[in-house]
């Protein structure tokens, strides 16, 4: 809870500027995880279909 009590006490100007700041490193994490996934699609060994019986 450190991180709400201190935006909190910010100004708006201050908060428009952090959610900014906020917003382009979420986008870079979301890219990075794709990358991450993809990578991991690759990884995975393909699961042979079981047939019944």
């Amino acid at each position: 809870m450190g991180f709400v009590k201190f935006a909190k006490g910010l100004n708006e100007k201050d908060k428009k500027a952090l959610q900014k700041l906020l917003a382009a490193e979420k986008k870079k994490l979301q890219s990075a995880l794709k990358d991450v996934d993809a990578s991991l699609a690759v990884l995975k060994p393909k699961k042979a279909k079981k047939g019944k019986g």
